[in-house]
């Protein structure tokens, strides 16, 4: 590769943010947890505890980032991809803070500057309607089968080879221990130990295997620019914004689900408005979440910030209101849902690549046909007309 070039250059962003994806393995203090939770005693002991380090070199990392820096601001590329470069160096320098002040309100304050807050949303009462009008794109989980692991898997396995090619993608056994599905690279992955409808099946399918495995894949096909297949901070507002999206376009998204999706948002606003883990896991006792799903749930709201209120991880907000600006988005600069699939993208990399389209070929390996359908493009015609009629100005 040439020195300078976009590939080397992005071979280098892919180095730095390898291993920088560790919020999906946090820490918690595990004594004050089994004092507050002790019906949860089993469950605790197979967390980490905050005082076990994270496996990440931050001196080094630090070190890497200002070579990338120097690198960067000697390539005979465009400012735009020096913008970009940029922008993502400072993602990773933010994820190293967090990494370094873990359980502490200075984690807090850099999750922050990544994922934004609940406070303007809270106070948007268009931003309220528009959630409540969601109840009428959802529809009741009717589906009497049930599969339970390595059938579940197998469902799944199936569901994505109508997509992608058997080389490209796999199911396997999820070890986390706070979501039931999550993708990687190339695998989609599913808690093997509990039973799901064809419909709950079907929400991974298109928001952990259509999106993030597809944009994955995508991103990792690009020749000219594969920086759009390494995962940036700034990219989760569009990506778990196109995910919720694509749920409710396809037909996927139940009331069940939607239920769940607003109680996290909820339970974040609440952790911000100083609720402390107590608090947040009593409201959603209240609203009928099972005990140890309420459990995980609390747990994830206080990823990295201490127990007694008044701090959130606040990634957890972004379902909804990535899912609103984008939105708001594709009405603004009338695009479809195809451009987004290239790879890894944040919402002003996505403006970027419409800018200069000639220089940045971006092409698609695979692009869900289920998108194509009619009444697809009609639902998402109707919720960007509602999202642009309330949010003129812009959501956030």
């Amino acid at each position: 590769m040439k020195k300078g070039s976009i590939p080397e250059l992005s071979a280098q962003l892919k180095d730095i943010a390898k291993d920088l994806s560790f919020l999906g393995h946090p820490r918690y203090p595990l004594k004050k947890l089994i004092q507050l939770f002790p019906q949860h005693h089993a469950f605790i002991n197979e967390l980490e505890d905050v005082t076990v380090p994270f496996g990440v070199n931050v001196k080094s990392k630090r070190m890497a980032m200002d070579q990338f820096l120097k690198d960067l601001e000697t390539a005979e590329i465009s400012k735009p991809m020096k913008e970009v470069f940029t922008q993502r160096l400072e993602d990773y320098h933010s994820l190293l803070s967090m990494m370094e002040n873990f359980d502490n309100v200075f984690f807090y304050d850099h999750c922050t500057k990544l994922y934004g807050t609940s406070h303007q949303s809270t106070q948007n009462n268009n931003f309220l309607y528009f959630m409540e009008k969601i109840p009428d794109f959802c529809v009741p989980d009717v589906s009497e089968e049930k599969f339970k692991g390595e059938e579940a898997m197998n469902y799944l396995r199936n569901r994505l080879l109508e997509t992608f090619e058997d080389t490209d993608v796999d199911v396997k056994a999820s070890t986390s221990l706070l979501s039931d599905s999550s993708a990687g690279r190339k695998v989609l992955k599913l808690n093997p130990f509990k039973s799901y409808s064809t419909q709950a099946l079907d929400i991974f399918l298109v928001h952990e295997g259509w999106v993030h495995l597809g944009t994955s894949l995508n991103g990792a096909a690009q020749t000219e620019h594969p920086w759009l297949s390494t995962w940036a901070p700034r990219t989760t507002f569009l990506q778990e914004g196109l995910a919720v999206l694509t749920e409710l376009i396809t037909g996927c998204m139940t009331h069940e689900r939607w239920g769940r999706v607003m109680l996290r948002h909820l339970a974040t606003s609440m952790a911000e408005r100083g609720s402390n883990i107590k608090d947040v896991y009593a409201f959603l006792r209240h609203h009928e979440i099972p005990e140890l799903d309420a459990f995980k749930l609390s747990l994830r709201v206080f990823r990295g910030v201490p127990l007694d209120g008044g701090m959130a991880f606040t990634k957890e907000l972004l379902y909804l209101h990535g899912m609103v600006q984008l939105l708001y988005h594709l009405q603004f600069y009338q695009k479809d849902l195809r451009s987004l699939w290239v790879g890894k993208l944040s919402f002003e990399e996505h403006v970027m690549l419409m800018d200069h389209p000639t220089e940045m070929h971006a092409n698609l390996r695979y692009y869900p046909l289920g998108l194509d359908d009619p009444l697809v493009k009609e639902r998402l015609r109707k919720l960007q007309e509602l999202s642009f009629s309330l949010f003129k100005s812009g959501f956030l």
